[in-house]
């Protein structure tokens, strides 16, 4: 009986090795399995968060960064999605799906800031300099020149308060820690000075338009008051016209979605979203861009054909050689300007143009299957033109200009008027400036010479309009008028 016992237990034996063997095998490839796992998503939080810094917004408008996981192999954050009824993800996983990487990468971090420390050092320095010397030199206070300094301080403006905070985003996007002080008055000082900006481009535009095309006009109502005045007003309608941004701007967080907890960590400064029944971004981009890039376009096209017109008809009335050569010059200055004021046309749509459609393509295309591959490029693009017009300024309306030159290079080093009477400046400040003034519809060049005295403020107005007056009852025409303006 034991012999059958024993010889039937050695079947078992082997069964029960077999399948302790099968066991050991098995925990083996489970802990093989483990380890390939840990591997896996050890690669994925390296390459994920590089992936997400692409699409991370250092400005309001930050980007939906969901498309980026949607296709996930491993689908490991698909579970931050809050409208995923199985959502399980924990509170910082849910924040880097939401909000992005909390830091950008190093070299994208450090480019970026380059580039804007350069844009800002050469704003700040230009727009300074032009300040400076529209302050400290006297053939300078012009109402022209009360324009442009308006614009430079409202450029310093917006690179002071914009540009700084902006390069630190690169480098720690959130939570914000400044307060809500700060974020308000950030963003009403930076839209403002926008808009501040955008005005005076408008009303500089508008008084060459009437240098150019109807001088006799600007004579009658130039003056120093009459610049101050506009410049106020157009500093009051800026940050009245800025101030609800700065009204609905807020320091926005986070909602876990688990427990409707809010993630202290996600505090954001910005206004994500349009105010509840009031389109206030579409109004801002119409009036602050659309309507005066469309006057500025009139403008200059006038100011181009006025000019072109004037020129075929210089040529056409065949006045003495040292007449046309005189007018010659006066063309090629005018010709002059308006290649300047169209680089300034140029200048304004390139700079505002992405910054505006980036606002409104946020807005009204985030379904559009490739809102996230296009905004991302768009609002990089639109931040560095952002900054960028804040630099062109100073050079396109100051650098360009020999007056301004000669004024820079007297400010800054130190030489006396004196300097300057033995090389015509003195002379085209001191004493008139002369622009003529072309006209059609008369037989012979009549010249009335209007001579305006270097801080006159025009006292003999009611002269100069008698004596035009009396020219053109005499004449019975309109006459060619060399008008100082």
């Amino acid at each position: 009986m034991n012999n059958i016992l024993t010889g039937t237990s050695a079947p078992i034996d082997f069964a029960l090795n077999a399948l302790n063997d099968s066991e050991s095998v098995l925990s083996n490839n489970l802990t093989n399995l483990s380890a390939a796992v840990s591997t896996i998503r050890a690669i994925s939080d390296a390459w994920i968060p590089a992936l997400l810094s692409s699409t991370a917004s250092p400005e309001s408008t930050l980007p939906n960064t969901t498309s980026y996981y949607e296709d996930d192999e491993f689908m490991e954050l698909s579970a931050c999605d809050p409208s995923n009824i199985a959502f399980n993800c924990s509170v910082e996983e849910f924040l880097i799906y939401a909000r992005g990487p909390q830091t950008l990468p190093l070299f994208v971090a450090s480019l970026v800031t380059i580039l804007f420390v350069g844009i800002f050092v050469t704003g700040v320095v230009g727009n300074v300099i032009v300040c400076v010397v529209i302050v400290r030199h006297s053939t300078m206070h012009t109402a022209t020149n009360y324009y442009l300094f308006s614009l430079a301080v409202s450029d310093l403006m917006f690179l002071l308060m914009g540009l700084p905070y902006e390069i630190s985003l690169y480098w720690h996007q959130y939570p914000y820690n400044m307060g809500l002080a700060f974020c308000k008055i950030r963003a009403l000082i930076s839209e403002a000075s926008t808009y501040v900006s955008v005005l005076t481009i408008v009303a500089f535009s508008m008084e060459r338009f009437l240098a150019i095309c109807h001088p006799l006009h600007l004579y009658t109502m130039s003056g120093f008051k009459r610049a101050v005045r506009i410049v106020a007003a157009l500093w009051i309608v800026s940050f009245v016209s800025a101030s609800p941004f700065a009204v609905f701007t807020k320091i926005d967080y986070l909602k876990y979605p688990m427990d409707n907890s809010t993630i202290l960590d996600s505090a954001f400064c910005a206004m994500l979203e349009n105010p509840p029944g009031f389109p206030l971004w579409e109004l801002s981009s119409c009036l602050f861009f659309v309507i005066p890039m469309i006057l500025i376009v009139i403008l200059y096209g006038r100011m181009g054909c006025r000019i072109r017109s004037r020129t075929r008809h210089s040529i056409a009335l065949g006045v003495q050689q040292g007449s046309m050569h005189k007018e010659s010059r006066h063309q090629q200055s005018r010709k002059a300007i308006i290649r300047m004021l169209a680089a300034v046309v140029i200048t304004f749509f390139v700079c505002w143009a992405p910054f505006h459609a980036q606002r409104l393509m946020y807005l009204y295309a985030r379904d559009w299957v490739h809102f996230q591959d296009v905004n991302t490029w768009l609002f990089s693009v639109a931040g560095w033109f952002y900054y960028v017009s804040c630099t062109i300024n100073p050079i396109l309306y100051n650098v360009m200009s020999r007056r301004y030159r000669v004024a820079f290079k007297e400010t800054l080093c130190g030489r006396k008027k004196g300097y300057y009477q033995n090389n015509g400046f003195a002379r085209e400040q001191s004493s008139f400036r002369e622009t003529t003034v072309a006209s059609t519809g008369y037989d012979g060049a009549h010249l009335v010479r209007v001579r305006s005295v270097r801080n006159s403020h025009y006292k003999d107005r009611d002269s100069v309009k008698s004596n035009l007056l009396w020219r053109s009852n005499t004449i019975g025409s309109k006459p060619n008028l060399k008008v100082s303006i």
